[in-house]
This record gives structure tokens, sequence and C-alpha cells, in this order.
């Protein structure tokens, strides 16, 4: 029995010693290596933002919203968000990316470093998505829609797309069970043309419908109370699983060719596909949001990495960071994949599209 214990004890020493050894090689790593100092076209394609992008994020924004290590072993911030940006590029997971030699961090680490990081960018979600609300924002966007698709009186563009999450738990399971029958998230995105993302939101699961979506959203509230106070000559473009409104038009579909509703129609689609776009860059950027990922968190904080990520494309956005070389379409996201909402119009908002069709394209 003697015996025994030694040998235990003595594998549990090794084990320890193994351990403390791993730790002090990962710290020298980190001391060792600066990931700033790599070259701009290869920080790029780790993290996907440019090295100017990230210091201005860091500096202005997200340094104030996680806290400092209090032991002088303490991981930077820098590194976490650094690494935090390349799980969410590369939607590989924890461990491996904490394994890279610019990172080198244990899993649980790296664990920490997501959540506090996706949670800050999350509290300066408001700085950096905004819907426009004061007049020369409204016709900033306005005018773009009308330079490239000579669409009237365009505030954006409205579509949803599905996210991947591995499934939750069972009492809420069928919530999230989209009709692809995979687990996901229903994530409504509002953009303007040039692929700016004006609003976002990531609470609904797979199951629910995009237009029911919509009449959850703050969004929908907020234009309907603009205009019931007044305010004409703004709408937003969705497709046809959304509701016909004063405020939100859809298209006029099997119309006959070179009618003036056809021609609706076609510019309907021109300018809204801006959305599409919108979405494909993202997920091209961002490959944790795509379908053969899929983000293995609760419903709540896989909503949360969604957030984090549509502000670190506007951030991108604003520093003009190319975009990726791949754009990603979803085929759950494709149009004719929808059915359209039968009923769903309202009369105000058919009397408005045909003021529109009469105007613009007879």
């Amino acid at each position: 029995m003697a015996a025994a214990w030694w040998v235990i004890r003595e594998e549990e020493n090794r084990e320890n010693e193994n351990l403390i050894t791993v730790r002090i090689i990962r710290r020298m790593l980190r001391d060792t290596y600066n990931p700033f100092d790599i070259p701009e076209k290869r920080f790029q394609e780790l993290y996907r933002l440019s090295r100017e992008a990230v210091m201005q994020l860091c500096q202005d924004y997200l340094l104030p919203h996680i806290p400092e290590g209090r032991r002088e072993t303490a991981i930077p911030r820098e590194l976490k968000i650094l690494a935090t940006l390349s799980f969410l590029a590369s939607g590989s997971y924890q461990r491996r990316i904490g394994q890279d030699f610019l990172t080198s961090m244990c899993q649980a680490s790296m664990s920490g470093a997501i959540h506090i990081v996706v949670e800050a960018l999350n509290e300066i979600m408001r700085h950096w998505i905004k819907f426009p609300q004061l007049h020369h924002e409204l016709e900033h966007v306005k005018i773009q829609f009308w330079t490239h698709c000579r669409f009237p009186g365009v505030i954006g563009a409205v579509d949803g797309t599905h996210v991947a999450i591995f499934p939750p738990s069972r009492e809420r399971e069928h919530l999230y069970i989209n009709r692809k029958l995979y687990h996901s998230l229903n994530v409504l995105i509002i953009s303007d043309y040039n692929g700016k993302i004006l609003a976002v939101n990531s609470s609904h699961g797979g199951r629910t419908h995009d237009a029911r979506v919509w009449n959850a959203s703050i969004i929908s509230a907020h234009l309907e109370q603009q205009f019931n106070n007044g305010r004409r000559n703004c709408w937003l473009l969705g497709d046809s699983a959304y509701p016909l409104l004063p405020y939100l038009m859809k298209p006029k579909l099997n119309q006959p060719e070179g009618s003036p509703s056809a021609r609706y129609t076609n510019a309907h689609a021109t300018a809204r596909s801006s959305v599409e776009r919108t979405i494909g860059v993202l997920k091209g950027r961002w490959r944790c949001l795509r379908k053969e990922r899929g983000l293995h968190y609760s419903p709540e904080f896989s909503a949360f990495i969604v957030n984090a990520c549509c502000v670190l494309h506007n951030v991108a956005k604003f520093y003009n960071v190319p975009e990726p070389d791949e754009i990603y379409y979803d085929d759950i996201d494709i149009n004719n994949e929808r059915n359209e909402m039968l009923g769903n119009e309202n009369r105000n908002g058919n009397d408005i599209r045909e003021s529109i069709i009469n105007l613009y394209f007879t």
C-alpha cells in the first residue's frame, strides 16, 4: 500500500511540474512575441481588422470595459482582445486558438477572455450601431439608395439570417429548430446601401418567422411611432417574408414583364440586395457565424457574439479594411426558400406602394 501511494504521489508531482512548465512557456511566449509587430497583411489575415483599427478600438472603447489583472503574470488586456478577434474570425475551438504562439493561453483563460471581450463589445454597441434618426442622417442613406438604385425614400434594407448554435436545454429546444431542421438564431439585420449595419436583433430562435422577429423589434415600434407622428417618405425595404407597411415596402411579385409594377420590383430587388451582401460580408469576415461552425454557447451568449461581430463589421467599414475574399451566402437565407406572408398587407402600405409605382416607375 505504501509503495502504491508513493507511485501515485510521484505521478501527481510530475503532472504539477508539467503544468507549471507549460504555464511558464506560455508566459514566456506571451512576453516574447508581440502580435502588433507582425506584418500588416498577416495581422489582417489573423484578426480581420487593420492594426490601426484594433489599436484605436482598444484605447478608445474596449479597455475601459475590461478589468486589468492584478497579478504580474496576468494576461494583458490587448492580448485578450486579439485572441477573441482570432476566435471570431476563424470560428475555431478555444483550445486551438489558445495554442497559437501569438496567444499562448490555456483553454480556461481563452474562454474567460472571449466572455470578457464579447461583453465589452456589447457594451460599446450603441457607439457603433445606430439607426438614423436625425434629418441629415436619413437623407444621407436616402441619397445612397437613390443614386445607385433610383428607389426613393429608402432609409435602409432589412433581412434575416440564421446563425447556427449548439442545441439548448430541452424545455426550449424547439424554439431554435429552423425550417432546415438545425438549431439557430434568426437574426434581423438592417443596413444602408454601402453595407454599414444600422440595427441588429439577435434575440429570437430559428423557429421564429422573419415577420414575427420584425414585429417584435424596437425599429418596428420606432418607425410606427414616427409615421403616426407625421413623418412621411421614409421606409425600409424587405423581401416577401415581411409585412407591407407605410414604412416597410416589399416587392410586388408575379407582375407582367415591363410593367410599372415589375420595374418597381426590379429596383426594389437591386436596392434590397445591399443587405444580402452585408450579411455575406459579415459571415465572410467573422467565420464563427457560419452554419458549418456553429456557436457552442447558450442562445443568450451566442446572441452576444452575433452583436459583437456586427460591431466589428462596422469598425472594419469605418477604417476601410478590405472586404474578405469570400462573401458567404447561407442556403437558408435564399429568398426563394421563404414563404410570402399572405394577407399581411396594410392598406396604407399598399396605397404608398402604388403611389411610388405611379410617381417613379410609370
